[in-house]
Parts: C-alpha cells; sequence; structure tokens
C-alpha cells in the first residue's frame, strides 16, 4: 500500500520561507491599516460668532449685554448682544443669542447664535410675517416660518380662534416656545434693541 505521509525533507522548510514571503506585502498592508489614523476634521460651526467662541489656542475676549426676556405659555425666550475679540488676529465679531427655556422639556435651555449681518435680514424676515393673513394660502391653515443659518426659528400660523406665533431652535425637534398673540412684535422690538447695543459698541474708540 502506498504511503500517503507528507514529506519532512528538506524541501519542507523551504515550502514554509517562500509562503512567508508572499505574505510579507499582505501584512504589511494590514498594519499599515491598524496604524495611526488622521485627526477628525474640526468641527463646523453654523454662525461665526459660535465658532470664534469655541475657538482654542488664542485669546478670546468675550463681552456681551443681556437685552431681554419675553415670555411664553410654558418657558420664556433671552435676547443677549455679543462682542467676541480674537486677541491675537485683532479681529472683533458681533451679534446675539437667543435662548429658550421650555418648563415642559427635559434637558434645560437651549441658545442659537445670529451673526450681525443677519439682524436686517431677521427683522426685515419678522415684519413680513406679521403682515399675513387667511388669504397668505388658498387652502385652510397656513404656518409661516423664518430661519436664520444658526437654526433659529420664528412661525406665525393661524388658528381657529385667530393667529399664533413660536420660536424654535434646532428645527422641528428641538424646544419650541409658543408665543402670546403680540410674541413675534416683542421679539422684534428686542432684536432692534440688540443691533443698538452691538452699533454703539462698534462707534466707540
Amino acid at each position: 500500500m502506498p504511503n500517503r505521509t507528507r514529506s519532512k525533507g528538506p524541501t519542507a522548510p523551504f515550502g514554509r520561507a517562500l509562503r512567508a514571503l508572499f505574505m510579507l506585502p499582505l501584512l504589511a498592508g494590514v498594519c499599515a491599516a491598524q496604524g495611526p489614523q488622521p485627526p477628525p476634521e474640526p468641527e463646523e460651526y453654523l454662525t461665526e460668532l459660535e465658532a470664534a467662541l469655541e475657538k482654542t489656542g488664542t485669546v478670546i475676549v468675550r463681552g456681551s449685554t443681556a437685552v431681554g426676556t419675553i415670555n411664553g405659555v410654558r418657558g420664556a425666550a433671552s435676547v443677549t448682544s455679543w462682542e467676541i475679540v480674537d486677541a491675537r488676529a485683532g479681529r472683533r465679531l458681533y451679534g446675539v443669542s437667543v435662548a429658550i427655556r421650555d418648563d415642559e422639556r427635559a434637558g434645560g435651555e437651549e441658545t442659537a447664535y445670529v451673526d450681525y449681518d443677519e439682524l436686517d435680514p431677521l427683522v426685515a424676515g419678522l415684519s413680513d410675517i406679521l403682515k399675513l393673513e387667511n388669504s397668505a394660502t388658498k387652502l385652510a391653515r397656513f404656518e409661516a416660518q423664518y430661519r436664520t443659518k444658526g437654526e433659529l426659528s420664528l412661525f406665525r400660523f393661524n388658528t381657529p380662534s385667530g393667529y399664533g406665533a413660536a420660536v424654535s431652535i434646532g428645527g422641528r425637534r428641538g424646544p419650541r416656545l409658543v408665543l402670546r398673540p403680540t410674541g413675534l412684535v416683542e421679539f422684534r422690538d428686542l432684536l432692534e434693541s440688540a443691533k443698538a447695543v452691538i452699533d454703539e459698541a462698534r462707534q466707540k474708540p
């Protein structure tokens, strides 16, 4: 009967060495894949103001003035004027923040930032929204929205008993504060006051 046992003669070590040579490029590729990876891309901010507030590696001076607060059905919205100074670059940025507190929502308040160059369009947008009536659409219900880059949204809508208004942050999943019927007018007045605070600061030497 023929012997089927694999030979362990001089050719066996040579075969193993040959296979090892073929495996080297594969192992090198695996090691390279498991080596140090490049750092993740820096987080992108929606507004220049927020990016400046979170900047690292330099001295950042944060100036602020609390402008006012309006109360809603179950919370409040507060407006603050900001001046951010990059001391090394000598750069100054201006804008406002809007903080919404929803008393029926877990997690406290959330804040949206509005760059200075967005303030005039935002005030104009609010004025346009306030002019809307039921004739804004041929259907029974309407909801008008103005949204900023920093995901601050202002709403006006009709109801069976009149018109309603709301302010929210972060889209429909974020906190939404329902305002009194005059809430959008009050909010527009706060934004105009906040811009006036900034304009006065910009004129100072």
